[in-house]
């Protein structure tokens, strides 16, 4: 279920930023097309706020580059070895 990042081990906050670019870019795609209609059916799609988009992302991305980062720099000492 999760997406594993570049070490290989299963990451939920990478999962998490791609569904939050995910949405963010089904969002815009649905916008730009403004309605759909199906029989009698019409589907309406607006566009979210350009500040709430980038606020969403900002937070899901920074927070996994954040994680990424300590992980890096608080390696235990066990693992120091083997690289």
């Amino acid at each position: 279920m999760w997406i594993k990042n570049t070490s290989g081990k299963k990451d939920a906050m990478l999962t998490f930023a791609t569904f939050s670019f995910g949405v963010v870019t089904l969002n815009i795609f649905l916008s730009t097309i403004s309605s759909i209609s199906i029989g009698d059916k019409v589907f309406e799609f607006a566009l979210m706020e350009s500040g709430a988009m980038a606020t969403y992302l900002a937070a899901t991305f920074s927070a996994y580059v954040t994680r990424r980062w300590t992980d890096k720099k608080y390696i235990p000492s066990e693992e120091k070895k083997e690289e």
